[in-house]
């Protein structure tokens, strides 16, 4: 059972809304009941805290322009040209089967699905001729 779950209701119908509070996204009556709420429950009143800190430390992340380190495009290009096995994996014309031609990957679909129709049909009207044996027809 999560934390959460142990809390009260309203508890944990306020902590729901405190993210859009601490973005400043929560108007109106909703803003009106979480404050209410807030200044009567110390614990949700310090998640509020909480959240409002780490919105402040995000905010602040996305004002202050950061540089890659040296080499990183370098290092992710030459990564980029590198090929292993996820990435021969996931080419779509590699086909269905692995290391197939799409041609080939193609054929044994359909004479797969053929060959499935086929039964199908056949089982379907052998249950059928054996029900209407059994009716008289």
């Amino acid at each position: 059972m999560s934390e959460d779950s142990k809390l009260p209701r309203f508890c944990r119908e306020t902590r729901s809304q405190l993210p859009a509070l601490a973005c400043g996204e929560l108007t109106g009556w909703p803003l009106h009941v979480v404050r209410a709420h807030l200044r009567r429950c110390r614990d949700c009143s310090t998640e509020a805290e909480r959240q409002h800190q780490l919105s402040a430390a995000l905010s602040s992340l996305k004002t202050a322009p950061a540089d890659p380190p040296a080499g990183l495009l370098d290092e992710l290009l030459s990564r980029a040209d590198r090929r292993g096995v996820r990435e021969r994996a996931a080419v779509p014309a590699r086909g269905a089967l692995s290391g197939a031609r799409p041609g080939l990957s193609v054929a044994f679909l359909t004479v797969g699905a053929a060959a499935s129709t086929g039964i199908g049909y056949g089982l379907w009207r052998g249950a059928r001729a054996v029900r209407n044996r059994r009716r008289g027809y």
